[in-house]
């Protein structure tokens, strides 16, 4: 008798490619002939941000730029100025196979930022990007079940983690916030440079939607009517859900990336009230990862000095192991702007590393990416300056491995035991064996060994 096997098909979505590149631009930008001559640069900022993407038959692209701002003492000694510059790049990346209904998900960060003195009229403002990208298609994965066994026939069923990308979508979203500095902070007479870290603290799928939530956090670096620099903070919080292609049950987890596409902030007259624009896109990707966290420390000397501003960049990730455990070790990027003991206004960089480790097996493949988790903190003592900063990485490690299913079988009249049979047989269990294994062996089955061995589970 035949037996009748069912097929079956999960759709899901299938890597294509992840590729990471990383890129430097630069721009010179004039200094206007309404500020003084530069003396010596002490600072620069920069924000990255993502025009558009493209996925086409053979290739995938992005295009962006960095908003970037540098800041200088003039020859004269007078107050601080600073410039800007937009550094747009470019970045294209060729598919192993023509796709046409493929999707696309990326990310970008900002390495590192530089700015040096041409001439007293001309500023070199260098940025360092790295743009990730990743192409998925549609697939499908196919496996037979045996639907209805008959009852003699033994069946052993497994149930294993199948963790498939289902699909990726796309929200873009408007975070528009009027802000006002609290009584006892000082007024905003210029603003100087400003930082946006857009950080996720839930995100899951509830039924055909993808929910997200998180802030917005935006670090401000302004002049005060005094003629000082001075730094504050603001928490803006979001609360966001896109709509999904069809209905999920609550095993699926949601992997969501944000990628900033547009930034602006301006004060008012009176420098009391501050309007911020800053559009982001989530990119929700159902799915599971794991998120490790880490600590990056860096001691700057300051001497007598008072601190100002710092700036924190994390790099790609970076490996090696020990034993079983894969060690990831960040680089980190830290800059500090303060006052010396003479009141003059410097700059200083320096790079630091954070690590973090997990079990992985050899061979397995990985991807990893770090972004700084909530503000960065700084203290001062002794002549230095200890910057500390803390660092979601979440790390995805992938399996590629061939399922073996039986799609076909025939039953047909079981064999009588022989004159020879044993009535008992005692056995030892090797480190491999199971229940399953020691009765298809031995013509038994995993009833009959439990019964006659008084087990409670069906496990050894």
């Amino acid at each position: 008798m035949e037996l009748a096997f069912q097929k079956c098909a999960i759709q899901h979505l299938q890597k294509l490619v992840s590729q990471t590149t990383s890129q430097e631009e630069t721009a010179e930008t004039v200094v206007p002939d309404s500020l003084p001559d530069v003396g010596r640069i002490v600072g620069c900022w920069g924000i990255p941000v993502i025009r558009s993407k493209e996925l086409r038959e053979r290739t995938m692209g992005v295009s962006g730029g960095v908003t970037a701002w540098a800041l200088y003492v003039p020859e004269d000694g007078s107050t601080p100025r600073q410039v800007s510059a937009y550094l747009p790049f470019t970045m294209k990346w060729e598919l192993p196979q023509s796709q046409e209904n493929g999707v696309m998900q990326v990310t970008c960060r900002l390495r590192s930022m530089d700015a040096r003195m041409l001439n007293s009229r001309k500023i070199l403002l260098r940025a360092n990007v790295a743009c990730k990208a990743e192409a998925y298609a549609p697939a499908e994965a196919q496996f037979s079940t045996l639907t209805d066994p008959p009852r003699e026939l033994e069946v052993l069923r497994s149930r294993l983690p199948l963790l498939l990308p289902s699909e990726l979508a796309e929200k873009s979203f408007l975070v528009d916030e009027e802000l006002e500095l609290p009584g006892g902070v000082q007024a905003v007479e210029g603003i100087i440079a400003y930082q946006l870290s857009p950080v996720l603290t839930d995100s899951k799928v509830l039924g055909e939607k993808a929910v997200f939530k998180g802030s917005c956090g935006l670090h401000l670096v302004y002049m005060t009517p005094e003629e000082r620099l001075a730094v504050w903070d603001f928490d803006l919080p979001f609360s966001q859900y896109t709509e999904l292609s069809r209905t999920y049950d609550q095993e699926e987890e949601l992997q969501t990336q944000l990628v900033m596409t547009g930034a602006e902030l301006t004060a008012d007259e009176e420098g009391r009230s501050l309007h911020l624009k800053c559009s982001l896109a989530a990119q929700c990707m159902v799915l599971e990862q794991q998120t490790l966290r880490a600590q990056a420390e860096q001691s700057v000397p300051v001497g007598n000095g008072t601190l100002v501003d710092c700036t924190v960049l994390p790099d790609q990730p970076k490996s090696h192991r020990e034993g079983e455990e894969l060690v990831l070790e960040t680089p980190v990027w830290c800059s500090v702007l303060y006052y010396d003991g003479d009141g003059a206004l410097q700059g200083q960089s320096s790079h630091a590393a954070a690590s973090c480790r997990f079990v992985l097996a050899p061979d397995c493949p990985w991807e990893a990416e770090a972004r700084v988790s909530g503000p960065v903190q700084w203290s001062l003592g002794g002549g230095t300056a200890s910057v500390r900063t803390n660092l979601d990485i979440t790390a995805d490690s992938f399996a590629s491995r061939d399922l073996t299913f039986i799609s076909g079988a025939e039953q047909t009249e079981a064999k009588k035991p022989g004159p020879n049979r044993p009535s008992l047989i005692i056995r030892c269990p090797g480190p491999e064996d199971t229940l399953w294994t020691l009765a298809k062996a031995n013509g038994s089955t995993v009833a009959a060994i439990c019964g006659a061995n008084h087990l409670t589970q069906d496990t050894l």
